[in-house]
């Protein structure tokens, strides 16, 4: 069944403000030039553009894409980061302990006899205000557990 659907879509426009500062050190070195930048009337466009990413999306014509309680999760690919890499983790070993991200966000595929699990793993967590959490974890017998916060989301655990 067809159905419409309100989306909002961007893109990035850049802007550059090269100035030239004194530090002893790289990161004094870019504190400086942050500050240099901003308070300078310097700033040109690059005449570049990023690709068109989706901001938000709700079911409905012109509905707001940005309610909460409408909003729907828009899928890693159609972001302004787009997928994350995949990381394949292949079993029979589980990982002993947690899975700790930092600085990013990655896909981890968990292969095993019992079938495969694929999640996201971030820092920060996402997902952003508005959009739903989906935890998937494996539980006792090792069958995936699936948990979602803040809204709904559509979950696909394939079995082999």
């Amino acid at each position: 069944m067809t159905g419409r659907f309100t989306v909002q879509c961007g893109y990035a426009a850049y802007h550059a403000n090269t100035v030239t500062v004194e530090a002893e050190t790289l990161e004094e070195a870019l504190e400086k030039a942050v500050e240099a930048a901003n308070g300078s009337d310097a700033w040109r466009s690059l005449d570049h553009c990023g690709d068109t990413f989706v901001d938000a999306v709700c079911e409905g014509a012109d509905a707001d894409p940005w309610d909460p309680d409408a909003a729907l999760p828009v899928p890693s690919r159609f972001t302004e980061r787009g997928e994350p890499p995949l990381v394949t983790v292949t079993g029979p070993a589980k990982p002993a302990g947690g899975i700790e991200v930092s600085g990013g966000a990655v896909r981890l595929r968990f292969v095993e006899a019992a079938g495969t699990v694929t999640a996201e793993v971030s820092d920060p967590p996402p997902p952003p205000a508005g959009t739903p959490l989906v935890t998937v974890s494996l539980d006792d017998r090792g069958k995936p557990r699936v948990e979602v916060e803040r809204g709904r989301a559509r979950v696909r655990i394939l079995d082999r």
